[in-house]
């Protein structure tokens, strides 16, 4: 009873956690449409960096799958998490059309994240469920 009690525990943190980037992840998106669509005005300016926030994961979800089977999948999340955020603040530095490759930059540096991620995350459910 302890022993199920723990492990339904476990998967509920990684749940709530999974969550919560989800929703951070969603949030940052819509944001990022937003502000593209306001400085440029330009529909091409906001299909560009939703392709770019779709390349990562064609190219690193299969790398996702090694890198989980040699290292820890927690450290993994937890330092994509990290990296993730901390790349987030260069978006403070956005004010004009001139700082438009940070944001395209930005936005594939957590797109490349969230496909490390992501892997790593539900390859985690079986061995707590």
């Amino acid at each position: 009873m302890e022993l199920k009690y723990m492990v339904n525990k476990q998967y509920r943190k990684l749940f709530a956690a999974g969550i919560i980037n989800g929703i951070g992840d969603r949030f940052c998106q819509i944001a990022l449409l937003a502000l593209m669509y306001r400085l440029t005005g330009s529909g091409l300016s906001v299909g560009i960096m939703l392709g770019l926030r779709v390349i990562p994961f064609l190219i690193l979800s299969p790398v996702s799958g090694l890198l989980i089977t040699r290292i820890s999948r927690r450290t993994l999340m937890l330092t994509t998490d990290l990296l993730r955020g901390v790349a987030a603040l260069a978006f403070l530095s956005v004010h004009s059309t001139e700082d438009m490759w940070i944001i395209y930059g930005v936005s594939t540096l957590l797109a490349c994240g969230e496909a490390l991620y992501a892997p790593a995350r539900k390859a985690s459910i079986p061995l707590l469920v």
